[in-house]
């Protein structure tokens, strides 16, 4: 016996439940070690009581109660008490356990022992309770819903009906059950209904989607766009949930727009007809005039009679030109003005568009300046033709309404990423101007600013309606500002895709969490000290680590020494460039230090170079000057290569670069620098932009002294490293009168062509820094 004891307390030890065994008076005879682990507890509880046992363990004093009510149950009803329990456990989660309560009677049918049993069903609670909830939320959604929801059988027959279904048809939910949604539908449509939908439904397809036709309790149609789901459960027949929105008003207001659109395009041909025939009447008539007037202008003539042909001439050039801009609106109003999209340098389009007018200046005496800062090689893709016509007209008004003064014309780029341009075309005048009240209805068709101004100028007030609708057409602006009897100033902004294949900054812009990345150590090799100091300050903002050094073998050795998560890695530095460095990197025995993301910082931009720089084991790489948002995304996108932090599948360059053609017309008391760049990286840190300036200051005074004793022993190479040094400095001080200059030094020098060139660009390129360096002091230094 004692063996058979042993083996069946051992088994109980091992259920997975608390098995208690009780007397009569609730003291316990028996614990198992599932229901209590601690053995000396356990060995403690024999003979004692339930309540004794809650007050030792600091249970609380209404679970003895509850236990003491349920084991009185099973005692006087001597049948098998349930209850369920919850209670909280050692790490302080709420437990939840199901009981039962045995009372065992002797064959005197006296209680003997009671057995209590329990099982943990925290699980099963907490399942229950989510499908509780879930449930909840069908039930919501069905009954809230303003989608109107059913559900039916295969033969249509409705199941259930939400709601919004019952206010819109006008029925109650019982007038609907059970029938069948055949009977809803009119009879002209019921066959359509069968065929495009029950069919489709029968024929095993799991989504059916279209629009179907049904009468309200009151007679009315009301149409209903639909998506129906078939939903198959093993053991239960087919049923079909569907989804569907009331469309009538949508329905009846295409109806009315077919007709009135029939209307509108009878109406439309029957102007286009009229306007073609009044054309062509008008134009053959005008190309005999012109014509005999040409022959007549090849005749001698005297004065007199070469004034009277002038002006046949003229009348005759703008009776045409008013045709020409009535029909140009009437495209336009149409929708059937084509724009070109061709590749064309923009620089060239609007030059030559000036110099047509240059002539017709002269005559009246007055100045035409043209003052460029778009880059010369700069090629969009558009339709310059209108781009000429819009400049045509605007020029046009100008000078007509110009005596004295000078007519300027400024061009730059008002915006730029990685896939367009916008530019920005400015035409100033100090002409007539404008009054404020006629400001207002200037763009108006057939509107001039005064009813003397077409007595004594001439046209229809055609020009600027077209001009504006041309600029609109492409997505721009035509801005307008003018003052009476000071001038006026028309403005075009107009965006154009860039035609060459962007090199960088192909993100899209989000906002990000700079800190995102937790703590980094990133090792930067870069000689130029300013573009350190920036480095330095961006990624220390982050919370990373940064090592700095001053070229290729210093960062070998810095390897050596030390493990870094990523490098940022110039490529033109003295005694051994980047790309060397990431060579020899990629050669080294440990495998973690060998596959280390190299991410190359270069001031060149040039088609071509990334795949050399990749080729050479970068691993990806980062045009200067580059801003916070970019660098993040690529140091992100090369730590974290499970997702691409900011949505982009790439790190891009401009596809140009600022420059000035005409720098040489720039004042004397222009701004020649531009902090915005520093300024996006400070953080409002005005410490950081006066200490990037100080750098600056300090550092390419020496660097262009380098350059010139280059230049003077004609060591081009070092000209070369020199120029492209100074390259990304200017970028980053946004010096643009200076950005081209630059870049001719460096590409002359390595390619030791256009030599002749370079002394004096050098020597340009010395003045305005010079120059830079005065306003800086002036300006921000002070």
């Amino acid at each position: 016996m004692p063996l058979q004891s042993q083996f069946f307390e051992s088994v109980l030890s091992l259920v997975p439940a608390e098995i208690i065994v009780a007397d009569p008076e609730y003291r316990f005879l028996y614990v198992n070690a599932s229901a209590i682990p601690d053995q000396q507890l356990r060995e403690w509880m024999i003979g004692r009581t339930n309540e004794e046992f809650c007050q030792y363990s600091g249970r609380p004093v209404a679970m003895a109660r509850a236990r003491r009510m349920v084991f009185e149950k099973a005692r006087r009803t001597r049948r098998v008490v349930e209850w369920a329990e919850s209670a909280m456990d050692s790490e302080g989660v709420v437990q939840h356990f199901q009981h039962k309560v045995f009372p065992v009677f002797d064959e005197s049918g006296n209680l003997q022992q009671v057995i209590i049993y329990a099982v943990r069903i925290t699980e099963t609670k907490e399942f229950e309770e989510k499908v509780r909830v879930s449930e909840k939320r069908y039930r919501d959604l069905f009954n809230h819903s303003q989608a109107l929801i059913c559900t039916h059988d295969l033969d249509g027959k409705l199941l259930s009906v939400n709601p919004a279904i019952r206010k819109v048809l006008g029925y109650e939910e019982a007038e609907m059950l059970d029938r069948c949604i055949q009977e809803f539908v009119p009879e002209k449509h019921r066959q359509k209904f069968e065929e495009e939908y029950l069919h489709a439904i029968r024929a095993s397809v799991n989504v059916v989607s279209g629009e179907f036709c049904v009468l309200s309790k009151s007679g009315v149609e009301i149409y209903l766009l639909y998506k129906n789901v078939r939903m198959e459960e093993p053991g239960s027949e087919p049923y079909v949930i569907g989804f569907s929105q009331d469309i009538t008003d949508r329905i009846n207001m295409e109806r009315e727009l077919r007709i009135t659109k029939k209307m509108t395009d009878d109406i439309a041909r029957a102007k286009e007809s009229f306007l073609a025939h009044m054309s062509h009447e008008i134009r053959t008539p005008m190309n005999g005039i012109l014509g005999i007037a040409s022959l007549l202008n090849k005749t001698r003539l005297d004065p007199q009679q070469r004034n009277y042909l002038q002006l046949i001439q003229e009348s005759a050039n703008n009776l045409l030109v008013i045709v020409n801009d009535i029909l140009d609106l009437e495209k336009i109003v149409a929708g059937k003005l084509q724009l070109e999209r061709i590749p064309f340098k923009i620089v060239d389009k609007i030059a030559t568009t000036i110099q047509s007018f240059i002539y017709r200046a002269e005559e009246k005496e007055l100045g035409l300046i043209f003052q460029n800062s778009i880059p010369g090689d700069l090629v969009v893709e558009g339709d310059p033709y209108r781009l000429s016509q819009v400049l045509n007209n605007l020029l046009s008004n100008a000078l007509k309404f110009t005596n004295e003064g000078h007519i300027n014309i400024s061009t730059g780029i008002r915006e730029h990423n990685e896939e367009q341009v916008v530019v920005e075309i400015t035409i100033q005048d100090t002409g007539i101007g404008i009054g404020k009240e006629q400001l207002r209805t200037i763009f108006e068709p057939f509107e001039q600013a005064d009813a003397t101004i077409s007595r004594k100028y001439g046209g229809t007030g055609l020009g600027l309606t077209i001009s504006k609708n041309m600029v609109e057409m492409q997505y721009g602006e035509l801005l307008v500002h003018s003052e009476e009897g000071k001038g006026s100033a028309f403005t075009i902004r107009v965006p154009y895709h860039l035609s060459v294949e962007a090199m960088q900054d192909n993100e899209i812009s989000q906002e990000i969490d700079y800190k995102s990345l937790g703590h980094r150590k990133v090792l930067v090799a870069e000689d130029v000290e300013l573009n350190q100091y920036l480095a330095r300050h961006i990624l220390e903002s982050w919370d990373f680590e940064v090592v700095i050094v001053n070229n290729g073998r210093e960062a070998l050795e810095a390897l050596e020494k030390s493990t870094f998560d990523c490098i940022l890695m110039d490529v033109q530095m003295p005694e051994m460039d980047g790309i060397e460095a990431t060579q020899r990197v990629r050669k080294l025995p440990d495998p973690v230090i060998a596959n280390i993301p190299i991410i190359a910082l270069t001031a060149n931009a040039l088609k071509g170079d990334s795949e050399k720089y990749l080729a050479a084991g970068m691993t990806d790489y980062l045009a200067k000057p580059f801003d916070e948002a970019r660098l993040f995304r690529v140091i992100s996108r090369n730590l974290t290569r499970l997702q691409d932090p900011v949505g982009s599948p790439a790190s891009v360059a401009p596809a140009f670069t600022h420059n000035t053609n005409n720098s040489n017309m720039t004042p004397g008391n222009t701004r020649l620098y531009d902090l915005s760049m520093v300024q996006s990286v400070s953080g409002g840190d005005e410490n950081f932009i006066k200490k990037m300036v100080a750098l600056f200051i300090e550092t390419v005074p020496q660097n262009m002294q380098d350059l010139k004793n280059a230049l003077q022993a004609e060591n081009w190479e070092q000209v070369g490293k020199t120029a492209h040094k100074l390259k990304s400095t200017i970028d980053s001080m946004g010096i643009k009168s200076i950005r081209q200059e630059i870049r001719t030094v460096e590409g002359n020098a390595r390619e030791k062509v256009g030599l002749q060139e370079v002394a004096p660009l050098v020597a340009t390129i010395d003045s305005v820094i010079k120059e830079c360096i005065g306003q800086l002091q002036a300006e921000v230094m002070k």
